[in-house]
This record gives structure tokens, sequence and C-alpha cells, in this order.
């Protein structure tokens, strides 16, 4: 019965899962660089990496100079290994209904907890990356509410003269956006934007999508409490001490990779599962984020407190 259950339960409800996942999370975006990754269950994916010689002087006797390829198969941790199992009393479902209220009560643990948590540590993670390899790229100044639109569109510029012409997002707290007021409706244009396979119309500065995001999920860090430890029962994530509010991220859409894999979820029935007479479900993600090369250079942070021009 529990394999039946748990078949079902994949083939029905994880699929509606990953949907919501990819609806929800702001920086789904970033899951459009994870192609060709391989995974086969587990904390760990597989990757190609490849790099080509450039140009040379080709010669009208000896032809073509011939350059070389390098490529790899490359293994990656997703380090962030998160889960939770709950339990549904036999006697408020029965076995008809289970499906039904088992994915009600995974739907609305991913809304309320799942997709913040993802989105915070993504954006926390780009930030901390950041500050490792290029601390240049992350601007602490004060900001007036009346020059963040020149500072915004300097960013921009700023990082597009070394990338080219691979596009921008801009990724924007809520807080900003409210500081704009009208500046944000009459300076900014909208764009049509692939966020994890769902297009979606975005505000956008020179055809760069800006993605609004809770001011919430944008600090420059947080604790992830275990759910069985003293005082961190209840589990999720929150602020960590000292941290900084992101007012808006910079990047190239191709410098960060990030990965999330619902593990193999399964389902028991109060006959089978010995705890409790209850249904049981659990649930399982593995998580993570990179920038590639050249992603922290090619990447800006701004962190400076905002405030109302002097008089």
């Amino acid at each position: 019965m529990s394999n039946v259950l748990t078949a079902l339960y994949q083939k029905k409800v994880q699929p509606q899962l990953y949907k919501q996942l990819r609806w929800g999370i702001t920086s789904s975006w970033m899951e459009n660089n994870a192609r060709g990754i391989q995974y086969n269950g587990g904390k760990y994916v597989l990757m190609h990496e490849m790099s080509v010689d450039g140009l040379g002087d080709y010669d009208r006797n000896l032809g073509y100079p011939r350059g070389s390829i390098n490529g790899a198969l490359k293994q990656y941790e997703l380090t962030k290994d998160r889960g939770r199992e709950f339990l549904i009393d036999a006697a408020d479902n029965d076995e008809t209904g289970f499906l039904v209220n088992g994915a009600s009560v995974m739907a609305e643990f991913q809304a309320a907890h799942v997709i913040p948590e993802v989105d915070s540590y993504r954006y926390s993670k780009i930030y901390a990356d950041v500050l490792a390899g290029a601390p240049d790229n992350i601007d602490d100044t004060a900001m007036e509410t009346t020059k963040l639109v020149d500072l915004l569109t300097l960013d921009c510029a700023t990082i597009r003269d070394r990338v080219g012409d691979i596009p921008l997002v801009i990724t924007m707290s809520g807080l900003v956006q409210r500081h704009l007021g009208r500046q944000f409706t009459q300076s900014l244009d909208v764009v049509n934007f692939n966020r994890g396979g769902i297009f979606t119309k975005v505000k956008a500065l020179d055809g760069d999508p800006i993605m609004i995001v809770p001011s919430a999920r944008l600090k420059t860090a947080y604790t992830y409490r275990d759910g069985v430890s003293a005082g961190q029962e209840a589990g999720g994530f929150v602020a960590a001490d000292g941290a900084k509010d992101i007012k808006w991220i910079i990047m190239p859409i191709t410098a960060p990779i990030a990965v999330g894999k619902i593990d193999k979820m399964r389902a028991f029935s109060p006959d089978e599962y010995q705890g409790a007479h209850a249904w049981k479900v659990d649930y399982r993600l593995f998580h993570d984020l990179w920038i590639m090369p050249n992603g922290y250079n090619n990447s800006f942070i701004r962190t400076g407190t905002i405030s109302e021009p002097a008089e």
C-alpha cells in the first residue's frame, strides 16, 4: 500500500509542487542557466563545463590555427538539505480524500515557508560570494530618494560596459520600489521576462528586467533553524544578527546557476505508520546556487540606507 500511495503522491502532487515553486520563487530565472544538469537523487548534481581558445591568424599556406577545447563533467554539492514531515490524523481524513488533503498541506507549506527560504538563501549567497570574490562591487553608501533612479542607471551602465550585450537582471527590494513612487511607473518600460519557464510582464530599465522581491527575502545573511533544537522547533529561517537590507543586485542573466530538487516524496497510511494513528507525508528539498567565473566582477550590490534629501 505504501508503495502505491507514494507512487500516486509523486505522480499527482510532486509535479504540481514544482509548478508552485517556479511561480512563487522570484529567483526562478536563475534556474534557466542549469541546462544539461544531471541529477540522480541525493545532494549532488553533475554539470558540464567547457572552454575554447580564441581567434588566431589564418595562414594562406598552413590554413587555420588549431584551437583546443577543454571540457569536463564536474560534480557540485547541493549544500542545503532541508525537510519536514507532517501527520494528518486519521479522524480528519479517509483514504479517498487523502490525496487532496495531503496536497493542500504541502502547498501551504511551500507557499508559507519553502518559497521565501529558497529566495532568501539565493540572494544572501550571491551577496556572500560577491563579498568574498569582488568586495569593491558592494556599495554601502547612503542614498537619497531623489537619486535612486540615477544611481540605478549608473550601476547598470557600469556593469553593461563590462559584459557588453549580455542582458542584465535587476533584483530590487520592495522597499526601494516604495521610495521610488511615481518614478517607478513613469521612468521605466515593461518587458516580457522568462522566469523559470514562466513568462511574465515586469518593469525594466533600458530593457533590463527588474524583479521586485519582498524586503524580508533580501538580507545579507540568515540563520536557518534546524527544526529540533530548543528554540528552533518551528524551523524556518530568520535574518542573522547585524544583517543589512539589500537594496538591489545587478548581474548578468547568465551569471548565477540555481538548482532546486524535491527528493522522492513519501506517504504512509495510518495502518503503515506506527508512530500514531495518522497519515504521514514527508518533504525533502536539496538546493543551492553558484556564480559562474567572472560573475563576481560583473555583479553589483547596494546595501546603503535610503533617506529623504536634506532641506
